[in-house]
């Protein structure tokens, strides 16, 4: 009885749990639906919001402390912005007698790229051995700089069925008060902030091909806490009414992702 419970007592003392504790890295490709809360459309009718995709391709790397906790630094390049449509009159022709225009369907396209940098804390399910799969959940601050701007309208002008690509001299740059004052056509990324900061969460599972790689699916989420929109468009329109007052715009995106990762894994005994 004695020789038992010492070689059980042993057994136990030596098992090799398998620990998650270590250095990993690894790459993550995703889809996403972006958004930009609350539009500032320049004075022209608000409009529609219509579903806008990217992606995101980036790059990750982090430790982990003990078996359930450690900290995580991506580097990701998100593709953002929003797309409208409604029937408004702010392009449609006006008519000679009654001076007014009609309804015409009218778009409008904002696509934004940044690089953002999310700073992780994590959380994972305890993993023994044995198992293959485990449950992780990360979240932390942001930081994404604006590496290029697309802004356009298109609109059936000429209310014949027709849509076309409205020009930028005319719209956005007549609405914008500091735009309107200069001679030249102001790039689509002055109408934009170069930098944006917000919380970046992720939950999803680590599922292991072998000892040290693991494929993560995982749901991706930003919301931003900066005004999307650059000084100089924070302001009334020309043309003001209790309806078109300006207030900020935020970004957001949801996303699906898949990424490949290694894990120096410490074994520990206990």
């Amino acid at each position: 009885m004695k020789k038992f419970l010492f070689f059980a007592t042993f057994s136990l003392l030596t098992h090799t749990v398998f620990s998650q504790a270590g250095f990993h890295a690894g790459v993550n490709l995703a889809f996403n639906n972006a958004w930009i809360f609350n539009q500032n459309n320049y004075g022209i009718t608000e409009m529609d919001y219509e579903l806008k995709f990217g992606g995101l391709a980036g790059i990750e790397a982090g430790y982990n402390f003990t078996e359930n906790m450690g900290a995580e630094a991506e580097v990701n390049f998100v593709m953002m912005g929003q797309n409208y449509f409604d029937r408004i009159r702010d392009f449609g022709p006006v008519d000679s007698i009654t001076g007014k225009s009609p309804k015409v369907d009218t778009y409008r396209h904002i696509k934004l790229n940044y690089l953002q940098v999310p700073l992780l804390f994590r959380f994972q399910t305890t993993k023994e051995k044995k198992d293959k799969i485990e449950l992780h959940a990360m979240l932390g601050p942001s930081v994404g700089i604006l590496l290029s701007a697309d802004q356009y309208y298109e609109a059936d002008m000429d209310a014949n069925g027709s849509v076309e690509l409205v020009d930028a001299s005319m719209s956005p740059e007549q609405n914008v008060i500091a735009f309107a004052a200069t001679p030249e056509i102001e790039e689509p990324e002055k109408y934009f902030s170069s930098l944006d900061i917000g919380v970046h969460a992720d939950i999803g599972v680590d599922i292991y091909l072998n000892k040290n790689i693991y494929i993560t699916p995982a749901l991706k989420l930003y919301m931003g806490f900066m005004d999307v929109n650059a000084e100089a468009t924070r302001q009334d329109p020309i043309i003001s009414t209790p309806a078109n007052e300006y207030s900020m715009s935020r970004n957001g995106f949801a996303a699906i992702s898949v990424g490949i990762h290694y894990i120096n894994i410490k074994s520990k005994k206990k």
